[in-house]
């Protein structure tokens, strides 16, 4: 299984199950794989949200929950969420890419409404309301003067 892809421990702990592997099984194969540097949490979660924000860039809160969703800490989730968004030049590095690919395919909106439906989009991303306001100020104060 590991030679196809990563799994977090969690992760790999609930495929082992499905398997109807005994739970003191899972638990040593889990142990030994950690130990033999197989399975490395953080790796993981550097891996996944770097690939998931290429294809669907989404915000830090966003990024946080699909991290712990795929059992990885909070504490854990937050150290990988801070060096992957750095890497990518902040939150706002990211929503700047949001952003770039909703105009390539929209295009600049021509009124509020067109605006409005760019604003809606980056939110149901979850990036920060004071970051998307502040990336669509340019049309804003074009459609409100």
């Amino acid at each position: 299984m590991l030679t196809r892809r990563d799994y977090s421990r969690a992760g790999l702990r609930a495929k082992l199950r499905a398997k109807h592997h005994l739970s003191d099984d899972i638990e040593d194969a889990i142990d030994k794989c950690t130990e033999w540097g197989y399975l490395d949490d953080q790796r993981f979660g550097r891996s996944r949200l770097e690939s998931r924000l290429k294809r669907r860039p989404t915000g830090r809160s966003d990024a946080l929950r699909d991290l712990q969703r795929q059992g990885l800490t909070e504490t854990m989730s937050k150290v990988v969420a801070d060096e992957v968004f750095e890497q990518l030049g902040g939150e706002r590095g990211v929503l700047n890419d949001a952003f770039d690919r909703w105009v390539a395919r929209q295009g600049s909106p021509e009124n509020l409404a067109g605006a409005k439906r760019c604003f809606d989009h980056l939110m149901r991303r979850s990036f920060p309301r004071y970051l998307v306001l502040e990336k669509l100020s340019i049309w804003l104060e074009d459609f409100t003067s």
